[in-house]
């Protein structure tokens, strides 16, 4: 796993140099847009939980189902709960979201991973869905470096992903991907770093949704 991040780190950042990513950190970021940003992660993050579905039926052992429960969990409570505080100031809850249907970029990526999901087996599955994790933590563990991300309105959304137990929580599920599919063939290793970039890269589509709406 050391190779596929060392590898993604300089798309990682990438994302943080989106116009979006640091107008949220020094708070310039106006609350429509990030209203906005808030209400597809909403709709990816239900479309995301479901994939795992198809990861625990590719599970081989109990270890490998708790793993995935865990990660499961945090997008379903930890996760939920500051985007779920964000929604009720907007004025809405969850069942407002399923109206709402996922633009382009976001689509993109839900598509992805339910073919992944569909033809791939555990280790392409664990491929297209940890970017999405750990570049979460990357991203706003940089973020929380800067001093003008404690006085932004989002210091709050940027924490959260910032923390040290989160941080704690993606080691764990690098180490999991290690032991799962490192032993693999040259080739293999090389269509799983294929996976992990193209979702690394819808990821980046994500970041510049909302501003590049505006330009259209």
């Amino acid at each position: 796993m050391e190779g596929i991040l060392k590898q993604n780190r300089l798309l990682w950042d990438k994302c943080i140099d989106t116009m979006f990513v640091q107008d949220m950190k020094d708070g310039k970021l106006p609350i429509e847009d990030f209203k906005e940003y808030m209400v597809q992660d909403s709709i990816y993050l239900k479309n995301y939980a479901r994939v795992y579905g198809k990861a625990i039926y590719h599970a081989e052992t109990l270890r490998e189902i708790q793993i995935y429960y865990s990660i499961l969990n945090f997008v379903t409570d930890t996760e939920s709960e500051v985007r779920l505080n964000y929604l009720r100031q907007f004025g809405m809850v969850d069942d407002d979201i399923e109206l709402i249907a996922p633009l382009p970029e976001n689509k993109n990526y839900i598509d992805f991973l339910f073919e992944i999901a569909e033809r791939g087996n555990g280790c392409e599955i664990l491929m297209a869905v940890l970017p999405c994790m750990l570049s979460y933590s990357y991203i706003f563990r940089k973020l929380a470096e800067e001093p003008e991300s404690r006085r932004s309105r989002y210091w709050d959304f940027i924490q959260d992903y910032a923390d040290d137990r989160y941080a704690d929580n993606c080691k764990k599920w690098c180490a999991f991907a290690e032991k799962k599919c490192g032993s693999l063939s040259e080739a293999e290793r090389k269509k799983l770093e294929g996976i992990f970039e193209r979702a690394g890269h819808l990821e980046l589509d994500f970041w510049n949704m909302a501003y590049r709406r505006k330009k259209t």
